[in-house]
């Protein structure tokens, strides 16, 4: 009987924390854990998910930008074999290939929890984009756009962060333009550069960014300029005494010197558990039924939720709104 081989593919902290765990504690029979690292670059990406899947690799975990994924998926449509990705949002991804999977909500709910808040529940009228150029902006700033003006507002400017002068371009255009909002689509460092130019011009209105934000420390690290900066993202209780979170924050933090874990290391986390539940029992005849197993995973718990998919490979979660509030982010419904 052929070996199962999950290979891991730029897997996240806690990703990697709970296949270890499982490789020692709860690993299906026969079941093995390979780690490469894609140096975040695509074209790297595909060659190593090439070089695993030709290796045996019923599964790959990555990639961890929308760019590797998008160059992975060619590979594992090739070896009719399964993508996982904790982290690659871009909305079209997840259509692209019934063999791609995520445990991260795509982009497009993101954007439209976004617009539908600031112009419904803030009553902008008039928003300003500040963006980071790249995948994460083409796929959501689309349907943020479509949705604000669905909504009856305005998009009276759209500035890219970065490379040269850009923040005086943005200084001048927000003292100029004088939006009700602005809404920021970036990473973490270009997310914390944005919003210390926004601070710096003591801009008054509503601010808006991404669930990036949330990726390691960046929102301590941006201090008091987050604070009252709403975010779209899931909700997750890493205070809980509830499993999995319970042992997945037990875990994290005795790997990472009692760091405690952020919301794509939960993603991390889910995205090794439904591989791990999908290659339980007996090893599976082909991938149609490997395909059927994650499919039928909705009553699984995962760290951010039911591990339950739609017919694309989304993960069935939505991002509610969030505030950072003395530093930490809370949601609204809840505050």
């Amino acid at each position: 009987m052929r070996r199962a081989c999950l290979s891991v593919l730029v897997l996240l902290g806690a990703g990697l924390t709970a296949a270890d765990d499982a490789v020692a504690r709860q690993s299906p029979k026969g079941f093995e854990a390979q780690y490469r690292d894609s140096l975040s670059h695509p074209e790297y990406a595909a060659k190593e998910c090439a070089e695993l899947f030709k290796g045996g690799a019923l599964i790959v975990i990555g990639g961890a930008t929308s760019a590797e994924a998008k160059a992975m998926i060619p590979e594992a449509e090739k070896a009719r074999r399964v993508i996982i990705s904790p982290s690659a949002s871009e909305p079209d991804l997840a259509a692209s290939s019934n063999l791609f999977f995520r445990t991260v909500p795509s982009d497009e709910f993101e954007g439209l929890v976004a617009a539908d808040f600031l112009v419904q529940q803030k009553k902008a009228h008039t928003i300003m984009i500040l963006f980071e150029e790249g995948l994460y902006a083409d796929g959501m700033l689309p349907i943020f756009t479509g949705e604000v003006e669905k909504l009856g507002a305005k998009i009276v400017g759209k500035l890219p962060i970065g490379p040269t002068d850009w923040d005086k371009t943005i200084s001048n255009a927000l003292t100029a333009g004088k939006p009700d909002a602005v809404f920021i689509c970036a990473y973490g460092e270009e997310i914390l550069g944005a919003l210390t130019v926004v601070r710096g011009v003591k801009y008054p209105g509503t601010i808006c960014t991404v669930s990036a934000i949330a990726t390691g420390d960046f929102v301590r690290r941006a201090g008091a300029a987050a604070e009252g900066v709403f975010v779209p993202m899931v909700t997750i209780d890493l205070a809980s005494p509830k499993e999995p979170i319970a042992s997945f924050v037990k875990r994290f933090k005795a790997a990472h010197k009692g760091a405690m874990p952020d919301l794509f290391a939960a993603y991390g986390y889910d995205a090794a558990m439904v591989a791990l539940y999908a290659l339980q029992g007996p090893p599976p005849k082909d991938t149609s039924e490997l395909l059927v197993r994650i499919m039928s995973l909705g009553d699984k718990q995962g760290v951010t939720g039911n591990l339950a998919f739609d017919k694309f490979g989304n993960i069935d979660h939505h991002p509610t709104m969030h505030v950072i509030r003395d530093g930490k982010l809370v949601e609204l419904s809840a505050s």
